[in-house]
């Protein structure tokens, strides 16, 4: 109970704040994991295509996941102040 009263004494400015910055850090970091996720899966068909010695699977990777990779990581960095 003691709690709940302290969570009510806090301004409504200050809960708003609170929520933005968690927003923005949730924003950030779904951001950066589906950059790690598109450069791993690129990759990924880079490996197998040099391993089976094939090229379909490099160039839809070098021609569609990179430029995505790229854009994402730019965003990122945009997006955090100083980086």
């Amino acid at each position: 109970m003691e709690i709940l009263k302290r969570f009510k004494e806090i301004p409504n400015w200050l809960k708003w704040m609170f929520r933005l910055i968690m927003a923005y850090v949730a924003l950030l970091s779904i951001i950066l994991a589906s950059t790690i996720f598109v450069v791993l899966i690129t990759f990924t068909f880079i490996i197998i295509d040099f391993f089976s010695g094939g090229e379909g699977m490099k160039t839809y990777a070098e021609e569609n996941l990179v430029p995505i990779s790229e854009f994402m990581w730019h965003l990122f960095t945009l997006l955090v102040p100083g980086l």
